[in-house]
């Protein structure tokens, strides 16, 4: 076997190496959403309170299809929407989840398709939830905390929230490395650190000040 043939081969095992996870890991334990109806009032609630905040993690794999929408990103979907007790909807309805707010940067995906939903790339910012159990995916490229706020309601096949019937609301929490945002900040033409403007009554103190510190010099 000749040098060339060897190396092509260490090559070719190191790519399928890279390669070899092609399903994403959940990320730990299933973190269930609990939802429900009673008198027209949905409400939400974790089933495991201690895990409503959980870790996007990266992966040493690249995954192949529709899951390469995570490589190179912390991910995760442990929290998954579950029915929490007895829900009986009007005919021609359904449960949807909209989103009210959250982190710029965290995307959202469904749990098999891996398709953009919630507002992810121009989704639509409502999204379906067929009643079994789900475990969307969520990623993000940006290191640092992330959340995502939702809302939960009754409505038409269209989506739009029927009369007489109260949504329900959630956060979601994720964690994703260490934050260093606390230590960014910008630099002024000299090279130091921008400080705040000092106001004219304390330029006084600050000539006074510089005045102590020349007499020092001295």
């Amino acid at each position: 076997m000749n040098l060339s043939a060897f190396t092509i081969g260490i090559v070719s095992v190191l790519g399928a190496a890279s390669h070899a996870g092609t399903t994403p890991q959940m990320g730990g334990n299933m973190s269930h959403l609990l939802v429900s109806i009673f008198d027209q009032q949905v409400f939400i609630g974790f089933e495991s309170p201690a895990m409503a905040t959980v870790e996007l993690q990266e992966s040493s794999s690249l995954f192949d299809g529709d899951a390469s929408v995570l490589n190179h990103t912390g991910h995760n979907s442990q929290f998954g929407w579950l029915v929490g007790g007895f829900i009986s909807l009007p005919p021609s309805s359904g449960v949807f989840v909209r989103t009210l707010g959250g982190s710029e940067h965290l995307s959202v995906y469904s749990e098999f398709g891996f398709d953009p939903i919630l507002g992810t790339d121009g989704s639509d910012e409502v999204w379906q939830w067929d009643g079994t159990m789900t475990h969307n995916w969520y990623s993000s490229e940006v290191k640092g905390p992330h959340s995502v706020r939702y809302e939960v309601f009754v409505g038409d096949l269209m989506g739009n929230p029927l009369d007489g019937w109260t949504a329900g609301q959630v956060e979601l929490n994720f964690t994703y490395g260490e934050d260093i945002s606390d230590r960014i900040r910008p630099l002024n033409t000299t090279g130091g650190m921008i400080g705040s403007v000092p106001v004219p009554g304390s330029l006084a103190g600050l000539g006074l000040a510089g005045l102590v510190l020349g007499v020092r010099r001295r």
